[in-house]
């Protein structure tokens, strides 16, 4: 199943280097036909021209964007999944570098025949103490292996916000990020909402997903001067 149309949202702010970096690396590692990909810049107020000259470089690809003004990850996150369209959204931040195949071939075609399941992490769960269920999918076309993540695992982020494939039916049951908050905040206040909502569609790996794929390369800016919320 690769027909589908999936957009890969970027999240930045002002990381020009590091964003060239990481794009390139995406698309030499991604598994997945480019001309059924559709890239969204989502910029929280970058200063100077950033967005054009992120997309200047990278003209041969299909681009849409949405800039917030300073107001933190989740409001830049939100704007951006409000204006998508496609019910396949690949997230992934401006400083994860990746480093092996990111199998997206495999992540719609499971998300479009499972419906139970609402996102897939592609970011290595290696270090999380996650208990995993190991199941698979079998039809003519062949078998896809994945492991479901138990939402009562040890460690909180059974959600993260690294690299991650979500179907649209994941924002319409958990919603949208919440606003207002440092960055660490939003991804712990998140991953708690996630854990505790019942009866909504699983979070997955497939069956290479415990070993990391991408590299952090950008400074982080978690409670730094950078690390905003909305300004008062």
């Amino acid at each position: 199943m690769t027909g589908e149309l999936c957009t890969v949202l970027v999240v930045t702010y002002d990381r020009p280097t590091e964003i060239r970096r990481v794009l390139y690396a995406f698309l030499k590692n991604v598994k997945y036909p480019h001309d059924r990909l559709l890239f969204h810049l989502a910029d929280d107020a970058s200063p100077g021209n950033y967005i054009d000259d992120v997309e200047r470089e990278f003209h041969f690809l299909r681009w849409t964007h949405t800039r917030t003004n300073r107001g933190g990850w989740g409001a830049n996150v939100n704007a951006a999944l409000k204006v998508i369209a496609t019910d396949f959204v690949f997230l992934m931040e401006d400083d994860y570098l990746a480093t092996g195949e990111v199998n997206l071939e495999a992540g719609v075609r499971l998300l479009t025949k499972v419906e139970t399941v609402g996102l897939v992490r592609y970011d290595g769960v290696a270090g999380h103490f996650l208990t995993l269920h190991l199941k698979e999918y079998k039809d003519h076309e062949g078998r896809i292996d994945y492991c479901t993540i138990d939402k009562e695992s040890k460690h909180l982020n059974v959600y993260s916000n690294r690299p991650h494939l979500r179907h649209k039916r994941f924002t319409q049951a958990y919603g949208v990020y919440p606003v207002g908050k440092k960055l660490g905040w939003t991804e712990e206040a998140f991953a708690h909402h996630v854990r505790q909502k019942a009866d909504a569609p699983e979070l997955v790996i497939l069956h290479d997903g415990i070993q990391r794929k991408f590299e952090h390369i950008g400074t982080s800016r978690q409670l730094s001067g950078e690390d905003v919320g909305i300004r008062k």
